[in-house]
């Protein structure tokens, strides 16, 4: 890899931990959580919640404790249909009531990505 591909790679890198942080900040609003609360039932600090929701790089442990807490899944996306389901997420985000799931609308995309496999 030579320096451009890596200098691209960074930048990518922080850009994917920026809008990864900014859901997880809308969907910790949209449950109602202050991050002292969400940190308290992760039993993790406000400061790793902060972390996380800013440009910080979280262990995967942090990720997943705080998406349980959520009541969300992480979800690998192929690059390919990222903006599918940011559009998806988004559309959600503003229709969801805080009881609904989240993940409903990329169920329904996931499901018909795998009929069309053969």
């Amino acid at each position: 890899m030579d320096e451009d591909d890596y200098a691209l790679n960074r930048v990518i890198a922080m850009e994917a931990r920026e809008r990864f942080g900014a859901r997880m900040r809308s969907l910790r609003r949209l449950r109602g959580f202050s991050q002292a609360a969400l940190a308290e039932r992760t039993r993790r600090t406000q400061a790793r919640v902060a972390a996380v929701e800013g440009r910080g790089d979280p262990q995967l442990t942090t990720i997943l404790a705080l998406t349980e807490a959520l009541r969300a899944v992480l979800v690998p996306v192929p690059v390919e249909r990222l903006a599918e389901v940011e559009r998806l997420l988004d559309l959600n985000e503003r229709q969801a009531k805080p009881d609904e799931r989240v993940p409903s609308a990329l169920e329904e995309l996931f499901i018909a990505s795998d009929e069309d496999e053969p």
